[in-house]
């Protein structure tokens, strides 16, 4: 089942990998403030 987002919808509690390959939280990154995540499929 694919997940189906909007603008502005929240965005669910989730942990990204850094390009140190750290675990980051979404809402660590965004500190409270709106945040922009670009998804990249594959190599280009």
């Amino acid at each position: 089942m694919a997940l189906k987002f909007k603008a502005g919808d929240p965005f669910p509690t989730a942990e990204l990998l850094d390009e140190a390959g750290n675990a980051v939280s979404i809402a660590e990154l965004a500190g409270g403030n709106p945040l922009i995540l670009t998804f990249y499929r594959g190599y280009w």
